[in-house]
């Protein structure tokens, strides 16, 4: 039985900026032709919930990599449009890379 291939996208409160980066993940990998994942929006208080099941983090926040045992991307690209698509590219690479 395979892991569960899922990305936590995690923001302080899990609603609007959570919301938006996972919007455009998801365009992002259909683009792209990527399935098998799900992509999960939560707020910080919320991680424990999730993080076993998470083989990556999308972030606008600061964490702290040690807390974690995923790879960890910062998203704020995603909401501001400035280096976007080197964002994108990156959990690209990741994905392809699990």
């Amino acid at each position: 039985m395979s892991q569960k291939k899922l990305i936590l996208v995690i923001c302080a409160l899990g609603y609007a900026t959570s919301t938006m980066i996972m919007k455009n993940i998801e365009e992002f990998l259909e683009k792209e032709g990527i399935e098998g994942w799900e992509i999960e929006a939560v707020g910080v208080n919320q991680t424990s919930a999730y993080i076993n099941d998470a083989r990556l983090i999308v972030t606008s926040l600061e964490l702290d990599p040690s807390e974690y045992n995923v790879p960890i991307i910062n998203g704020v690209s995603l909401i501001s449009g400035i280096n976007k698509e080197a964002t994108l590219q990156e959990i690209l690479s990741a994905v392809k890379e699990m």
